[in-house]
């Protein structure tokens, strides 16, 4: 989908050059012929980029294909606006001008720059580049007017207001909001790089960055901040003279404001200038085709400015051939980026998750994760608590394997970086429960609840631990606060049903034991649980029927290692196995009786 989006913005922004280049053309110098190929020209050089690979080939991203689709659409609506004839056409691409604007800007809010680029288009073509422009009130505050609504409609996408965002996002950045903006403009210029030389070796999901910590740390900070000075300042005074460079130039910078100035948002992202770059190759086709009028008697000068341009794009293509490749499965993504990256916490991050949650781990994909983990600590973070994080997924991979004690340790040491870390900390109870620790375990969840009341799985791990400590009314009223809370997954019931058993309710127990059941076909520990019901409700008819159902779907080898498994085991609900056992092995022994 994400490429039929990409295709769709390619046409799109083709058929939009074409009618800005009539509008830059009125008297038809150049030529239709000739505004095909310009136009042509620079969007091939767009679609094909290897620097569009990551909004393309990445699913998340297609919020960024698709604002740009809905944007190339909206300006599209407001030159055929701007250059109909009729009040009724006028005003009808002008209502889809503005839909076009509120669905690219529902796609990502990056787009609630459209109203700017509007201007920009005004400006530059309609008005020639002229100052007095400024002076025109109307379509200035139509546009701020414009910018102001996608504003607000961004606000209302979040829970903090907008400005408390800003400031509460860099509390989890190793970088503050004077160190993001002062690294920006190197940023900006390694995307120009990459955009115009977009050399395999220069792209990755992710980049080492340096922070720019002042003017002149690094070096080149200053002279990154002069270079994009100096190009908005020659777009500006240019505009009537050059309008296809001034508004590539511009265009280019102010549809990076949203994600590369003040907001809290991660240094670097290949993505981030899809959008941005829809016509910073409009100027380098235009001067192609000026180039090629000038040699036109000249066939063999010609020939090689055609041949140059072919094997252009097919470097280009070749190099979004070879991008997507990398791209192929995560492992060679994130391989990729710890070799272009090296300083950074995230690709061995990646790697060791990938290793260690895969379907069926083996102790050497555990061991190799763990190095992986180990290695990342010494690397950059991308945010304060990553360390945190890293020690989490350790300790987990610990808990895997049953190094229940090790795994406490490791929790315990990224909960002293990040109390907060509210995830780490119910992650914590399993291993505490694990061992029999339940005052401790109790502890962290009644800790859990009180931090975030609303939250019904803590609700829930809360009411089992209580449930293993035989607290069968404190556990029932967590289990009833969890369900309250929307709350209605098989664990949830599962533990419901026992402590309803447990406490004498059967047939209460029974319709919630039922219910999971009748949702887990093939497992074990429901089928026992609502055994135990029945034989603890005196109903040894159903609980004879619950057997033999098992034993006919399941081998009695599996039966018996789930059985023996339930004897000190507190991680899962308490079953009592001699119960179960005998009316189990009976009605086994029933059914192979009737086979004979």
């Amino acid at each position: 989908m994400n490429f039929g989006f990409h295709l769709a913005t390619a046409w799109g922004l083709y058929l939009l050059i074409l009618r800005l280049l009539a509008v830059y053309d009125p008297s038809n110098k150049i030529g239709p012929a000739w505004n095909s190929n310009i136009a042509l020209l620079a969007t091939v050089l767009w679609a094909i980029n290897p620097m569009m690979t990551q909004a393309v080939t990445y699913i998340v991203q297609r919020m960024a294909v698709m604002a740009a689709f809905f944007y190339v659409l909206g300006l599209l609506s407001y030159l055929n606006a701007r250059t109909a004839k009729t009040v009724l056409q006028r005003w009808s691409y002008v209502t889809a001008c503005f839909v076009f604007f509120l669905c690219a800007l529902g796609s990502k809010e990056n787009a609630v720059m459209f109203p700017v680029s509007v201007l920009l288009m005004e400006w530059i073509f309609f008005r020639h580049g002229h100052m007095k422009f400024l002076l025109h009130r109307k379509l200035i505050l139509g546009a701020v007017l414009l910018l102001l609504i996608g504003l607000l409609l961004v606000q209302f996408t979040r829970e903090l207001p907008l400005f408390d965002y800003i400031l509460k996002g860099y509390d989890d950045r190793p970088f503050t909001l004077f160190e993001r903006v002062m690294t920006q403009p190197r940023i900006i210029l390694g995307y120009l790089s990459q955009l115009f030389f977009p050399l395999p070796k220069q792209l990755s999901i992710v980049h080492d960055i340096v922070l720019s910590t002042s003017l002149f740390k690094p070096w080149s900070t200053f002279p990154a901040i002069t270079f994009i000075s100096v190009a908005i300042f020659f777009a500006v005074v240019t505009a009537k003279q050059l309008p296809l460079l001034s508004f590539a130039v511009l265009f280019f910078f102010v549809n990076h404001i949203p994600e590369s100035t003040i907001l809290p948002l991660e240094l670097v992202f290949e993505h981030r200038n899809y959008l941005p770059a829809l016509f910073l190759f409009l100027p380098l086709a235009a001067g192609l085709h000026n180039l090629l009028c000038k040699i036109e008697g000249h066939i063999g000068a010609v020939l090689m400015a055609s041949s140059l341009i072919i094997l252009v794009l097919f470097g280009l293509g070749m190099g979004t051939y070879i991008r997507n490749k990398v791209w192929a499965t995560e492992e060679s993504l994130w391989q990729d980026a710890a070799l272009k990256a090296p300083e950074s916490m995230r690709p061995l991050v990646t790697l060791g998750i990938e290793l260690a949650w895969q379907k069926h781990p083996t102790s050497d994909n555990y061991r190799h994760a763990l190095k992986l983990f180990e290695r990342s600590l010494n690397r950059r973070p991308n945010r304060k608590w990553e360390k945190a994080d890293v020690l989490g997924n350790m300790a987990s991979v610990h808990y895997f394997q049953g190094n229940y004690k090790k795994a406490i340790e490791i929790y315990l040491q990224a909960l002293d970086i990040n109390p907060d870390f509210h995830k780490c900390r119910s992650d914590l109870i399993k291993p505490l429960v694990s061992l029999g620790l339940f005052e401790q375990a109790r502890l962290h969840a009644e800790y859990l609840t009180h931090v975030r009341p609303i939250n019904p799985d803590y609700q829930n791990l809360l009411g089992f631990i209580f449930l293993r400590q035989n607290l069968l009314e404190k556990a029932l009223q967590c289990f009833q606060k969890a369900m309250l809370l929307g709350s209605k997954n098989n664990n949830l019931f599962i533990n419901l049903g026992i402590t309803l058993t447990l406490a004498g309710h059967g047939e209460r127990g029974h319709w919630f034991l039922k219910r999971v059941v009748q949702n887990t076909n093939g497992e074990t520990l429901p089928v026992f649980a609502i055994i135990e019901n029945r034989l603890r409700s005196g109903d040894q008819e159903s609980a004879q029927r619950y057997a033999k159902n098992l034993v006919e779907q399941l081998p009695i080898s599996k039966i018996v290692e789930s059985m023996n498994g339930l004897k000190e085991n507190y991680a899962i609900v308490p079953i009592d196995a001699d119960m179960i056992r005998a009316i189990i092995f009976d009605t086994s022994e029933a059914i192979l009786m009737s086979l004979q």
